[in-house]
């Protein structure tokens, strides 16, 4: 057995418990309230930001369905015989903005001989893109290069006169026309008061 000398080992002990000391400070959390409200105020930011595109995409495709809704409607009624009108396009995708960006490629081609008197060739690309901003501050925004608004995937039109079936052929072909829909995709109805 051994037997703990005070005199021979108290320098050894006190480096022990030193060391065990420390080891018991670093296996305590530390404080970190102000990285965590960082990292909280950071993740809040950025999910406010994506709420704002968001909500910004989702508003930009229902007003170019609400206009287009509006138009449709307005023209229909000045028609002989439609009568009051209610248009409902539903639409395939929502709109999309095209950025500008600022395109950077460089390439380099290496030609190493080998011992063997053989030639090994290489060729490299690299290409890196930056989205090309206005203003700065709070008034920066994206350079938006075009838009394209959403595809219509159908179009449902209530007329008071679409139970005459000439004026329900007309208002059918008007809005193929329009907007490029079949006519399978196009359902008029005769709208009931």
């Amino acid at each position: 057995m051994l037997k703990f000398n005070w005199k021979r080992d108290k320098d050894k002990f006190l480096i022990l418990l030193l060391a065990g000391v420390i080891l018991l400070i670093l296996g305590f959390p530390q404080k970190t309230e102000s990285l965590s409200v960082k990292q909280e105020q950071s993740q809040k930011q950025n999910l406010n930001v994506a709420s704002v595109s968001a909500d910004g995409a989702a508003q930009g495709a229902d007003s170019y369905e609400k206009r287009m809704e509006k138009r449709l409607k307005e023209i229909l009624e000045k028609v002989d015989g439609v009568g009051k009108v209610e248009v409902m396009l539903v639409l395939r995708s929502s709109e999309e903005k095209v950025l500008r960006v600022d395109t950077q490629s460089r390439s380099s081609m290496t030609e190493e001989n080998e011992a063997d008197g053989s030639v090994r060739k290489s060729q490299s690309l690299e290409e890196s893109g930056e989205t090309v901003i206005t203003g700065s501050g709070e008034k920066a925004a994206p350079v938006v290069e075009k838009e394209i608004y959403p595809e219509i995937e159908g179009i449902v039109i209530l007329a008071q006169g679409a139970g005459v079936s000439s004026v329900k052929a007309e208002i059918s072909e008007a809005a193929e026309a329009l907007f490029g829909v079949p006519a399978h995709k196009i359902k008029v109805l005769k709208r009931v008061e």
